[in-house]
Protein backbone atom coordinates (compact mmCIF):
# COMPACT_ATOMS: atom_id res chain seq x y z
CA UNK A 1 0.00 0.00 0.00
CA UNK A 2 3.03 2.18 0.76
CA UNK A 3 4.50 1.65 -2.82
CA UNK A 4 0.96 2.77 -4.21
CA UNK A 5 1.19 5.69 -2.24
CA UNK A 6 4.36 6.49 -3.05
CA UNK A 7 4.18 5.74 -6.89
CA UNK A 8 0.68 7.81 -6.76
CA UNK A 9 2.44 10.85 -5.15
CA UNK A 10 5.59 10.80 -7.68
CA UNK A 11 2.69 10.33 -10.27
CA UNK A 12 0.75 13.91 -9.23
CA UNK A 13 4.47 15.14 -9.13
CA UNK A 14 5.09 14.36 -12.57
CA UNK A 15 1.80 16.30 -13.72
CA UNK A 16 2.16 19.18 -12.08
CA UNK A 17 6.11 20.02 -13.35
CA UNK A 18 5.79 22.16 -16.41
CA UNK A 19 6.24 19.62 -19.60
CA UNK A 20 9.66 19.60 -20.98
CA UNK A 21 9.88 20.34 -25.08
CA UNK A 22 12.94 20.87 -27.17
CA UNK A 23 14.52 24.39 -26.90
CA UNK A 24 11.94 27.18 -28.22
CA UNK A 25 13.30 28.96 -31.20
CA UNK A 26 14.26 31.79 -31.18
CA UNK A 27 12.62 35.25 -31.44
CA UNK A 28 13.83 36.13 -34.67
CA UNK A 29 11.18 34.28 -37.03
CA UNK A 30 9.52 37.01 -38.84
CA UNK A 31 12.88 39.85 -38.99
CA UNK A 32 15.33 40.14 -41.86
CA UNK A 33 18.14 37.40 -42.03
CA UNK A 34 21.60 39.07 -40.50
CA UNK A 35 23.69 39.66 -44.48
CA UNK A 36 26.83 37.23 -43.07
CA UNK A 37 30.22 36.41 -45.73
CA UNK A 38 31.87 33.18 -45.01
CA UNK A 39 34.84 31.21 -46.51
CA UNK A 40 32.97 28.02 -47.25
CA UNK A 41 34.93 24.64 -47.77
CA UNK A 42 35.94 25.24 -51.66
CA UNK A 43 37.70 28.30 -50.48
CA UNK A 44 35.18 30.57 -52.33
CA UNK A 45 33.51 33.29 -50.18
CA UNK A 46 29.32 32.94 -49.83
CA UNK A 47 27.38 35.87 -48.71
CA UNK A 48 23.64 35.38 -47.60
CA UNK A 49 22.58 38.42 -49.39
CA UNK A 50 23.82 36.58 -52.91
CA UNK A 51 20.59 33.85 -52.66
CA UNK A 52 17.86 36.62 -52.23
CA UNK A 53 15.07 35.69 -54.16
CA UNK A 54 16.01 31.67 -53.50
CA UNK A 55 14.53 29.95 -50.58
CA UNK A 56 17.32 29.52 -48.20
CA UNK A 57 18.42 26.94 -45.38
CA UNK A 58 21.07 27.48 -43.15
CA UNK A 59 22.05 25.24 -40.75
CA UNK A 60 24.55 26.00 -38.03
CA UNK A 61 26.20 22.72 -36.70
CA UNK A 62 28.96 21.52 -34.80
CA UNK A 63 30.58 18.02 -35.27
CA UNK A 64 30.50 17.58 -31.78
CA UNK A 65 26.94 18.08 -31.41
CA UNK A 66 25.10 14.40 -31.73
CA UNK A 67 21.99 15.94 -33.14
CA UNK A 68 24.33 17.80 -35.69
CA UNK A 69 25.42 14.26 -37.03
CA UNK A 70 21.84 13.18 -37.47
CA UNK A 71 20.62 16.55 -39.33
CA UNK A 72 23.35 16.96 -41.97
CA UNK A 73 22.62 13.41 -44.21
CA UNK A 74 18.91 14.63 -43.51
CA UNK A 75 20.12 17.86 -45.47
CA UNK A 76 21.91 16.44 -47.80
CA UNK A 77 18.61 14.71 -48.63
CA UNK A 78 16.20 17.89 -48.88
CA UNK A 79 19.15 19.60 -50.88
CA UNK A 80 19.40 16.80 -53.40
CA UNK A 81 15.65 16.76 -53.81
CA UNK A 82 14.55 20.41 -54.00
CA UNK A 83 18.05 22.49 -55.06
CA UNK A 84 16.46 22.65 -58.46
CA UNK A 85 12.97 24.11 -57.71
CA UNK A 86 15.09 26.79 -55.98
CA UNK A 87 15.99 25.94 -52.16
CA UNK A 88 19.47 26.81 -51.20
CA UNK A 89 21.10 24.60 -48.26
CA UNK A 90 24.01 26.74 -46.41
CA UNK A 91 25.78 24.69 -43.91
CA UNK A 92 27.55 27.18 -41.01
CA UNK A 93 30.11 24.82 -38.71
CA UNK A 94 30.68 26.81 -35.35
CA UNK A 95 33.62 24.48 -34.51
CA UNK A 96 36.74 25.91 -33.04
CA UNK A 97 38.87 23.49 -34.97
CA UNK A 98 38.31 24.25 -38.47
CA UNK A 99 40.69 21.49 -39.47
CA UNK A 100 38.79 18.53 -37.74
CA UNK A 101 35.29 20.35 -38.41
CA UNK A 102 36.73 20.79 -42.36
CA UNK A 103 37.39 16.88 -41.92
CA UNK A 104 33.95 15.85 -40.36
CA UNK A 105 32.30 17.84 -43.51
CA UNK A 106 34.61 16.09 -46.40
CA UNK A 107 33.80 13.31 -44.81
CA UNK A 108 29.94 13.17 -44.42
CA UNK A 109 30.70 14.13 -48.36
CA UNK A 110 27.63 17.26 -48.25
CA UNK A 111 26.60 18.21 -51.31
CA UNK A 112 25.81 21.45 -50.55
CA UNK A 113 28.36 24.50 -49.57
CA UNK A 114 29.92 24.65 -46.07
CA UNK A 115 31.52 27.55 -44.30
CA UNK A 116 32.92 27.94 -41.20
CA UNK A 117 32.41 30.59 -38.50
CA UNK A 118 34.64 30.32 -35.34
CA UNK A 119 33.79 34.25 -33.71
CA UNK A 120 30.67 35.29 -32.09
CA UNK A 121 29.14 37.91 -34.13
CA UNK A 122 27.31 35.38 -35.78
CA UNK A 123 25.97 33.48 -33.21
CA UNK A 124 24.78 36.58 -31.44
CA UNK A 125 23.33 38.01 -34.37
CA UNK A 126 21.08 34.46 -35.02
CA UNK A 127 20.69 33.90 -31.34
CA UNK A 128 22.48 30.36 -31.33
CA UNK A 129 21.80 28.52 -28.09
CA UNK A 130 22.10 24.92 -29.01
CA UNK A 131 23.72 23.28 -31.91
CA UNK A 132 21.95 22.25 -34.52
CA UNK A 133 20.21 25.49 -35.41
CA UNK A 134 17.97 25.36 -38.58
CA UNK A 135 16.64 28.57 -40.03
CA UNK A 136 14.57 28.69 -43.47
CA UNK A 137 14.54 32.60 -44.68
CA UNK A 138 12.32 33.29 -47.60
CA UNK A 139 12.49 34.91 -51.15
CA UNK A 140 12.89 38.12 -49.58
CA UNK A 141 15.43 37.65 -47.16
CA UNK A 142 13.05 37.28 -43.98
CA UNK A 143 13.42 34.92 -41.74
CA UNK A 144 10.44 32.37 -41.34
CA UNK A 145 11.35 29.24 -39.02
CA UNK A 146 13.69 28.29 -37.17
CA UNK A 147 13.92 24.95 -35.43
CA UNK A 148 16.62 24.20 -32.45
CA UNK A 149 18.13 20.49 -32.41
CA UNK A 150 17.16 17.68 -33.97
CA UNK A 151 15.13 14.60 -33.71
CA UNK A 152 14.30 11.95 -35.76
CA UNK A 153 11.80 12.94 -38.40
CA UNK A 154 12.05 17.01 -37.60
CA UNK A 155 13.05 16.78 -41.50
CA UNK A 156 9.34 16.15 -42.25
CA UNK A 157 8.60 19.43 -40.06
CA UNK A 158 11.49 20.89 -42.59
CA UNK A 159 9.98 19.71 -45.93
CA UNK A 160 6.60 21.09 -44.83
CA UNK A 161 7.74 24.42 -43.89
CA UNK A 162 10.49 24.05 -47.24
CA UNK A 163 7.29 23.15 -49.75
CA UNK A 164 5.45 25.73 -48.65
CA UNK A 165 8.30 29.03 -49.44
CA UNK A 166 8.56 27.37 -52.46
CA UNK A 167 5.13 27.34 -53.68
CA UNK A 168 5.16 31.08 -52.15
Amino acid sequence: MRRLMLAMGLVAWALSMPVAHAASPPPIVGKDAPDFVLKALDGTNLRLSEFRGQVVLVSFWARWASDSRQELPALNRINRTYERAGLVVLGISVDEDLRRAREYAEDMKLSYPVMFETGAQLGHDYQLEKMPMTILVDRSGVIRYAHVGFRRGDDRIFLDHIRELLRE
